[in-house]
Order: C-alpha cells, then structure tokens, then sequence
C-alpha cells in the first residue's frame, strides 16, 4: 500500500472540484447507420460548397470535422483521437482539432451500479464494503468510478463499473466504422491511411476496454515494472474484480491535471503547495520522460495514455500511474530500430538517425529516391536538433512530438507508409507532453537523450564492479568493433534499405501480377461454364435442369462451328490452365 509519508495535501478541495452530471441511459438510436453517413455526407458537402465559392477556410473546415466525430460520440471518439496521429497525413489544422476530442463526463444512474455489482459479485454488498459513495468521482464513455471503504482488508478504494449498455454500443458503432472503412476502400479513398490496420486497433481498443478483467492484468504487470522505476502504481483486488467491476487501491494524490489547471489560474497558490509538499516540478517532469523512455525500451510495457488524468503527484516530487486500461508492446525488431533512431539523434548522428527511421517504415520509396528522401530526413534532424537550444520558442515546437511530425510528413511526400506501432508510441509522447510543457517549459529534449542513454548504461553496466578486469577487456573489444562500426555500418544500412526496396519492389511485381492472373482466370472460368453450357445445350440438352433463352441464342450460332471432339478437348484443356494459373496465384502470394 502506498505509504502515508507519500501522501499530499489537498490541492483542491471536495466542494472545488466539478461534480459529473448524472443522466439516464440513451435509447439505442433507430437507423444508426444512416445517421453516421448523413453526418459525414453533410461536412462533405459544405466542404465541397466552400471550395467551389473559395471561401474555404481549413481551420472552420477542422473544427467542423471535430464537431461530427463529436456529435456521433461512442467509438468514433476514438477514431478521430486515432486518426489525429497520422500528422504525416492529414494537415496540422486537423490533427489539432481532432486531438481536442473528449467524452462528456457523464455518469449513469447509481440503480444501474448497484445492479451490475450485485450481477458481478453475487452477494450482498454490505458484506464488501463498508462505505461507498453514490455520487462518482469520474466518468467516460465505458465506465464510471465511485468511492469506497473494504470491509477486509479496511483499505479505501476506486470502484470502477462498465455502463450497461457499452457493449451493445460499442460495437454498434464498431460495425458501422467497419462499413465506413469498406466503403472507403472499395472506392480506394487514401488508402495510404491503411483503413484495414486502423479498425484492428479500435477493434483491440473495444476487446480490452469493455473487459476490466485487461486492467486488472494490466495493473498488476505495470504495478511490478514500475516499482523498479521507484514509481506508484495501485493494488489490484482480483477478490472483488470481474470483467464489469475493476476494485483497485485508492491513490491519494493530486491529479496532475488539477495541478496544471491551478498552476494557470492561480500561480501563487500552486507554489505555496510545491513548498508544502516537497514537489519540484522540474523534476517530476524529467522523471516522467525518464521512465517513459525506460517503459518503451528497456520494459517493452508502456502506459500508452499517460494524460494529466491518469497522473497522480505525490510528496518529494513523487508520483503514482493510474488507469492502465491501455498498455502497449512493440515488436523487438521495431523497438530496435526505434531506440537506434533515438539514440542516433542523442549523438548528433543525424544519416544514421534516418538510415534507422527509413527502417521503421512498411515501404521504402523506389531507389531512385532514397537519396533525396534521406537528405531531406536528415535537414530535418539538424533543423529539429537547432530548436531544441533555442530560448522563447514554444515547448511543442522544439518536443520530440515535432520532430515525429517532421519527419512524418517528408515520408509521406516520398509516399513511405509508417506503421500503426509507431503511431502508438507517437501517442505517447504527445500525451505526455501536456504535463511536460507544464512541468519544464524549457526542456531540452536532446539533453534529456543523453541523460536517458548515461543511465541506461549504468544500468547495464552494473555488473563492472564484480569483475572489473574482465569489463576493461571487454570495454577495449567495444571500442576496436565501435570503430569498426562507424566505418561499416552506415553502409550495412544502406544496402539494407536498398535490398528492402527491390524486395519492395519485387513484392509490388507480384502484387500486380496476382491481379493480372486472377483475373485471368475468373474471365477463363466464365467462358468455360458458357463454354460447358453450349455443349450440354447443343449434344445433351435433356441433361440440363434449366435453359435460358438470351444463352441458348448464342449457343445456336455455335452449332456448325465446332464438333463434338472440338468441344471435349476445349473444355479439357480449359481446366487444365485453370489449375495452372491457380497454382501461379498461390505461388504469388507466398510471402517472401
């Protein structure tokens, strides 16, 4: 349990606090896909009438876009918060807006709690809990939370219970973006957005939300992960906790969100509460950075949503996670090459830096423009790397969020697809950066690299003071293949990308033939089965069940061309070179 020494005091009081809006639960809405395409075809429209009377106006246009997600709420919330990564897409103006996007914090009735929890638990709540307070304290689109006393162990709690009807409208909304996304490809509308990977994500985003039993689990590992970090996170009680009610330890501390909100309303107060406290706000911002990039890369499990919300501050400049509904892996080979990117740029080594970004992407760009892509990567990182110094610039300006967005939109103008991983940790960082610009306006994101990758290496390095002897020889060995390396390597990556590009190339040749042979083969098979018809017709009409008139004409004007032997050994080797391309498709599609 978390130590009381740790515990703040308030910075907000109970009567302070806005209380969340209780309202009945929504009827499920008739002909619900027709609303969402009438929503869209009308921002459409005003678009396509703005432009054509050139009085269109790109933020208006944003904003508009963000009002639809909006008004359509649910899932498609999430949606627009998705798609306001893809910053190497869509414009800046967008992909503001549609970060804007939040629930209404509106709470469900408390008959409707005490029924799921009587459903979940299946005894009398009395006998659990010893308090628990009607009104909640939190509320989104899936769940709400209120607060509570245990019976045994006597320890207060955040109950967390889904809304009763979150499934059904969940995965509502789920089958209509499905036929959104089908729609959207059948008229090949930017398919380098990869609509298909994008519905995975929320598809995952809908199995792990509505099912509390993930945050448990999740819980319980970052709970382990993050102690080594000196970090806080809750208890989770699995006694009380089921796929509709998460119980977990409640966490004492100030929301950073609040700290930031009175840090702008009311300096003064928020120093007097610092000084109290023991909180350095510098400090607490470059432990946030510290152990996020330890999370990513050293623990491969990361708090994917680290927002002011799901942040706690505690005494000396302390802090407690919360809300682990959404946590992320990486592939090792992606994490590789990511933290060889970062690193890279930690040392200035801005060709290698773009060697290893290039590397992270689904295609590379044809040969022909790998050159003129990497310089332009690499004028990125320098101009990027040149902000980070500058004084009065403003901190998203000079995060290492930019620098994504930088380099973003450069692949996208040699059009290099990037992963959906890699906008997952994108995410990351930009939730982040809400508390960091707070905490250390004039961070240097360089300087924190490098502070990150000196203590990563202690870290491994710990070992040193067993056996000294043997780390010197070993530390020689690294020098002399470093040295190697500098020389090597950047041609190694090179010839990387290159071959990665003709293999791209290669798999682009076989897509295009797969396409070219299916179709082939479908024309094939549909002059067969007329070609099998006018024989029936013509020599064994009372075989056949039905006949149609419009194909026994054409079968007539076939009478006198062809015999019965004619028609055998057509028909023979028609499915003959049917297998064939059948087995040149399937050889095809063999991934490489």
């Amino acid at each position: 349990m978390l130590d009381e020494e740790w515990i703040p005091t308030p910075l907000l009081w109970k009567e302070e606090r806005p209380t969340v809006e209780i309202v009945e639960l929504p009827k499920e809405p008739r002909f619900a896909s027709l609303r969402v395409l009438s929503r869209f075809a009308h921002f459409l429209l005003i678009r396509w009438w703005l432009r054509l009377i050139r009085r269109y106006d790109k933020d208006a246009s944003a904003v508009r876009l963000r009002r639809v997600f909006e008004s359509l709420g649910g899932l498609w919330i999430k949606l627009g918060q998705l798609l306001s990564l893809r910053t190497d897409i869509f414009s800046e103006a967008i992909c503001r807006e549609l970060s804007k996007l939040q629930y209404r914090a509106q709470g469900f009735p408390t008959r409707w709690v005490y029924e799921t929890l009587h459903a979940e638990l299946g005894e009398d709540l009395g006998l659990i809990f010893e308090s628990f307070e009607e009104l909640p304290l939190a509320a989104a689109s899936v769940s709400q939370v209120h607060l509570a006393m245990l019976r045994d162990p006597h320890i207060q709690v955040a109950v967390k219970v889904c809304r009763p009807n979150a499934d059904i409208s969940f995965m509502r909304d789920l089958r209509n973006i499905g036929r959104l996304i089908r729609m959207l490809e059948f008229f090949n509308v930017a398919p380098h957005i990869r609509w298909r990977d994008a519905y995975w994500e929320l598809e995952q985003m809908v199995q792990e939300e509505l099912d509390l039993r993930y945050e448990a689990s999740n819980t319980q590992r970052m709970r382990k992960v993050l102690r080594g970090h000196d970090i806080y996170a809750p208890r989770v009680f699995l006694d009380y906790s089921t796929s509709r009610v998460l119980v977990t330890e409640y966490v004492a501390g100030v929301l950073m969100s609040d700290f930031i909100h009175i840090g702008q309303i009311n300096p003064q107060r928020l120093i007097r509460w610092c000084h109290a406290n023991e909180v350095n706000p510098r400090k607490v911002g470059r432990r946030l950075f510290l152990t996020a990039m330890r999370q990513l890369f050293e623990d491969n499990l990361f708090h994917a949503d680290i927002h002011p919300g799901n942040i706690l501050l505690l005494r000396d400049s302390r802090f407690a996670l919360i809300d682990f509904g959404t946590i992320g892996r990486s592939e090792k080979s992606f994490l590789s090459n990511y933290v060889s990117s970062l690193r890279a740029l930690a040392e200035n080594d801005y060709v290698k830096a773009a060697d290893y970004t290039l590397r992270l992407a689904i295609n590379p760009p044809a040969a022909s423009q790998l050159n003129a892509l990497r310089a332009e990567l690499v004028r990125s990182y320098r101009y990027w790397e040149g902000r980070t110094h500058l004084h009065g610039l403003d901190y998203h300006e000079r995060s290492l969020a930019s620098a994504g967005s930088d380099s973003g939109r450069i692949m996208f103008k040699y059009q290099v697809q990037l992963t959906w991983a890699f906008m997952r940790i994108s995410r990351t960082w930009s939730t982040l950066d809400a508390s960091l610009s707070f905490l250390m306006p004039k961070a240097n994101h360089m300087r924190l690299f490098q502070i990150y990758f000196r203590e990563a290496a202690e870290r491994r390095s710990n070992i040193r003071k067993i056996i000294p002897n043997m780390m010197r020889g070993i530390k020689n060995l690294s020098t002399t293949i470093e040295e190697y390396d500098n020389v090597i390597s950047p041609m190694l990556r090179w010839q990387a990308i290159n071959m990665t590009a003709l293999i791209n190339k290669s798999e682009r040749l076989a897509h295009f033939g797969t396409a070219v042979f299916s179709m082939v083969r479908m024309v094939l098979v549909l002059v067969s089965l007329f070609g099998l018809y006018t024989f029936l017709y013509l020599y064994h009409s009372d075989k056949l069940i039905t006949t149609y008139p419009l194909l026994n004409n054409f079968a007539e004007g076939f009478r006198n061309v062809f015999n019965y032997d004619d028609w055998i050994i057509m028909l023979f080797f028609a499915v003959v070179i049917i297998g064939y391309l059948r087995k040149i498709i399937k050889t095809l599609t063999k991934p490489y």
